[in-house]
């Protein structure tokens, strides 16, 4: 749970290489901070990842720059998503939610980026991980996304904090048989959508 006891976990053993590490428990952003970049997004934040960012400062870059705010630093988080997915279709990678896949690769990739933005909204956290923003509640799940190779890696924000810095166990944190799900993402997580079908067939 996201609070005190777990920031003073992290304060006192995170793993961050060479980094300066994030300061938890600090003064982060303010409620006119978040207002300005739910504007900028044009969608709302979640609760946790608000009293986590109002509670963290970020000397070292760790995180990705939610105190310095840049909607083109978002976009391109989000854009190297769709390039690796792109990247995948290239390669044959189809998922059959997308239909007949046409044989022009430009009408493809067409097909896949108009769904891709129906997707829910993410939220960048630390490189490749990424918070759930929608449906819009606490407790959405942290996803790892490379291509489409994705996978939960925290059920939620406390447990993905736990995974990657403190280096508590994956298959205890990022597996719960309550955990939220995410449209798409949570299906491809979970293999009820496998992207690499059509490869094995």
């Amino acid at each position: 749970m996201l609070g005190p006891e777990l920031f003073e976990h992290l304060n006192a053993r995170q793993r961050v290489g060479n980094q300066r590490p994030v300061i938890y428990g600090a003064k982060g952003l303010s409620a006119h901070d978040f207002g300005k970049i739910e504007d900028q997004l044009g969608f709302l934040l979640p609760a946790d990842f608000i009293f986590l960012f109002a509670n963290l400062q970020d000397p070292g870059g760790v995180l990705f720059p939610w105190a310095n705010f840049k909607m083109e630093n978002y976009r391109q988080s989000i854009r190297s998503i769709w390039e690796g997915i792109a990247f995948d279709i290239e390669h044959n990678v189809w998922l059959d939610r997308w239909g007949v896949r046409p044989s022009n690769l430009s009408a493809a990739l067409e097909v896949a980026r108009a769904d891709f933005l129906t997707w829910p909204k993410l939220l960048p956290i630390c490189g490749h991980r990424y918070l759930a923003a929608e449906p819009h509640r606490s407790g959405n799940p942290v996803f790892s996304i490379k291509q489409l190779d994705i996978i939960c890696y925290g059920a939620d924000l406390a447990r993905y904090l736990m995974i990657e810095f403190l280096g508590a166990d994956w298959k205890t944190h990022a597996f719960d048989p309550l955990v939220r799900r995410a449209d798409v993402w949570s299906d491809i997580a979970e293999g009820r959508i496998d992207p690499y079908a059509s490869l094995r067939s």
